[in-house]
C-alpha cells in the first residue's frame, strides 16, 4: 500500500510573512486567504 501526505498544518506568527515566503520565495500557489476574525485567517497554499 502506498502512503502519502495530503495536508500539513503549519502555524506562523505572521500571516503575510508566511504567505510571502511560501508564495514568493518557494513558488507555491495561494489557494485561499479567508478572514475568520480580527486576528485569525485561514490560509491555504499548494506547491
Amino acid at each position: 500500500m502506498t502512503q502519502t501526505i495530503a495536508n500539513v498544518t503549519l502555524l506562523v506568527p505572521d500571516y503575510d510573512a508566511g504567505i510571502a515566503f511560501y508564495v514568493d520565495q518557494l513558488g507555491f500557489d495561494l489557494l485561499e486567504d479567508t478572514k475568520l476574525s480580527k486576528t485569525k485567517r485561514w490560509v491555504r497554499v499548494a506547491p
